[in-house]
């Protein structure tokens, strides 16, 4: 009888271990401590510059009560949106997390030579905002001369 506390305090201390991961979720293999992009945007545009967007991080449009995802570079605290509006249709939207109202350009699917998303539930519901599986793919320009070329990708955007 004295084997069966050994052995379930054996089980119940390697489920615990087990439960803990030896690196951070989500940073990839071999990762120096950067987190790993999703993808990138080539951005050209008069109020927010000529830049390269790496999004590390997606967001979902639950948080803030719309349908879509906030695709977000720190480093180069810029914020790709995607807004799937059911009257308007999709909606590309480009800011500074610094000045969201003063430096943003938009980007309709009229505009695009390539306007392509997929935004697929995963099943998971975390804290009450669904969790997605994103894709968006842009090749576009807005009548204020803006132009937007990438793609990006999330497994899990919640």
């Amino acid at each position: 009888m004295r084997r069966l506390p050994l052995l379930a305090n054996f089980a119940c201390m390697f489920l615990l271990v087990g439960c803990f991961s030896a690196r951070p979720i989500g940073m990839a293999s071999g990762s120096t401590g950067d987190q790993p992009t999703l993808g990138f945007f080539a951005l050209s545009s008069e109020h927010l510059g000529h830049l390269t967007i790496r999004p590390s991080s997606c967001a979902a449009g639950d948080r803030q009560f719309f349908l879509g995802a906030d695709f977000e570079d720190e480093r180069a605290g810029m914020i790709i949106r995607l807004v799937v509006d059911p009257l308007d249709g999709p909606v590309a939207r480009v800011f500074a997390s610094a000045a969201p109202d003063e430096k943003t350009a938009v980007f309709r699917r009229s505009g695009c030579r390539v306007f392509h998303f997929t935004l697929d539930t995963t099943g998971w519901r975390i804290n009450r905002v669904q969790d997605y599986r994103l894709t968006l793919d842009l090749d576009c320009a807005n009548p204020e001369g803006d132009s937007i070329t990438g793609r990006v990708s999330a497994t899990h955007c919640h």
